[in-house]
């Protein structure tokens, strides 16, 4: 009896230690994954603090680099007025001009530099992904542009690469997601569209019915689609990066237009003791930095984002903003557990005015007028594609499309997500599918954003 009692308790020692040790792994996991979600909400919050405030200190920089050329453009009708009346220095005029062209260019680097301290500040390291795409960038600038780019001015290409080439030995964070490259692609296209590929790989049909529909309907290969745009072979004024939207225009303008002008900037509000100039000159024939058509834009765009009430007729253009993505992957420690790669995008713009109502685009040429910058909605930014520095579409762009418009699938490459969505979309029983589930469920489907996926945390359609 003495032995069996023996036995049984050491039996039920030795379940009892099985049941400790589940109890103490269950409670591991437990800790662990509250401190992957801990990590990752951390993440989350810093990566959105991060984007805002890059976009946010690269469009203040827009806005200083605005009102300099504005100050510079009253300067350069000053130092006309005073050359043609014979006193000042005749060469004054085109000293002020290269400054503005100068100024196109430094002013949104300076604000690229100050986003990515801005975003370090909030807690967000160096992505070395980011990084090595733009310094690969900046031998392009060096050793490519030269062939097909005439600069706006002597030395322009070697300058602006030292520029860049400054900011990527600190570091690139936040990436610039409205960058428009001179060798892009000149217009949009459904297959630059990020949209497209999140529909297809989240069968959000609804989507393909409110923007693609006959699409949807009529698409047999991939010989339907319409051939790519052109690549762009531009004379440029503007940066490649948070670009100031200036135009050049050589303007002849009597002494009477140009005096009236000077007198109507300064009874504006925003420009009040701009010196006026000499009433009797001559004509003058003189090149001005002006807004390019951009501006001319309207901002509150129907059905582009969610607005409570109208937008003041003063701040309803377009022209220059920035916009910003981050990426960063949190180091979680449950085991199984993948990478998560958390993405925020953030817009921001200046903002000005004249007088009242008056726009910062009243009189066509720059002034200084600009004195707000405000964080806006990502889809209402300039940032072509979802986002231009999300770096898997740029190369599939760049590097796939060419060889899918000619080939189809045989072209695609497997280890690209995008060229996978391709191939299935190039499935007639795919698009079949989205027909037959919209012919009984389209009233269902009602405008909203794009369709998500992915693995971003934060928001691509702004907030």
């Amino acid at each position: 009896m003495k032995a069996f009692s023996l036995f049984t308790a050491r039996k039920r020692s030795g379940q009892s230690m099985v049941f400790l040790v589940m109890i103490v792994v269950i409670i591991l996991f437990v800790v662990l994954w509250n401190f992957d979600l801990h990590k990752i909400l951390s993440v989350k919050s810093s990566s959105q603090n991060s984007g805002d405030a890059a976009a946010m200190a690269a469009a203040r920089w827009q806005a200083i680099s605005l009102n300099l050329i504005g100050d510079l453009n009253i300067m350069h009708a000053v130092a006309l007025m005073d050359s043609i009346a014979g006193v000042g220095d005749p060469d004054a005029a085109d000293t002020i001009t290269d400054l503005q062209a100068r100024m196109c260019f430094v002013g949104p680097i300076v604000g690229m530099m100050a986003s990515q301290q801005a975003a370090k500040n909030n807690g967000m390291f160096n992505n070395a992904e980011y990084t090595a795409y733009l310094m690969n960038h900046v031998n392009k600038i060096r050793f490519d542009y030269p062939d097909f780019i005439t600069e706006p001015y002597p030395g322009c290409l070697q300058e602006y690469a030292n520029m860049l080439e400054a900011v990527c030995k600190s570091g690139i964070a936040a990436g610039p997601d409205n960058m428009r490259l001179y060798s892009d692609y000149l217009g949009d296209h459904m297959l630059f569209n990020r949209d497209f590929y999140d529909a297809i790989a989240t069968s959000a049909w609804c989507w393909f019915y409110l923007h693609a529909y006959d699409l949807l309907l009529t698409y047999t290969d991939y010989t339907c689609w319409p051939p790519l745009p052109e690549v762009s072979n531009p004379n440029p004024i503007n940066c490649e990066f948070f670009s100031l939207h200036m135009a050049k225009e050589s303007r002849s303008l009597d002494k009477a237009a140009l005096v009236d002008l000077m007198n109507d900037i300064k009874d504006e509000e925003n420009l009040a003791g701009t010196p006026i100039v000499y009433a009797d000159v001559k004509d003058v024939n003189a090149t001005w930095y002006c807004f390019d058509d951009q501006w001319n834009e309207k901002f509150a765009m129907d059905g582009t984002f969610p607005s409570v009430g109208p937008v003041k007729p003063a701040y309803d253009y377009v022209g220059a903003d920035s916009a910003i993505r981050t990426e960063t992957t949190p180091d979680t420690r449950t085991p199984g557990s993948r990478p998560h790669k958390i993405t925020w995008s953030a817009a921001a713009k200046p903002f000005g005015y004249l007088n009242k109502d008056d726009k910062p685009n009243e009189y066509g040429i720059v002034l200084p007028a600009f004195h707000n910058v405000r964080l806006i909605p990502v889809d209402a930014s300039s940032a072509p594609w979802g986002g231009s520095f999300d770096l898997g579409l740029r190369a599939h762009v760049e590097d796939h499309l060419a060889g899918y418009m000619a080939s189809g699938l045989s072209a695609l490459v497997p280890s690209c997500w995008y060229c996978s969505q391709l191939a299935t979309w190039e499935n007639p029983a795919f698009r079949g599918a989205g027909i037959i589930w919209l012919s009984s469920n389209s009233d269902s489907c009602i405008v909203q954003g794009g369709p998500g996926g992915g693995d971003g945390g934060g928001s691509r359609r702004g907030h």
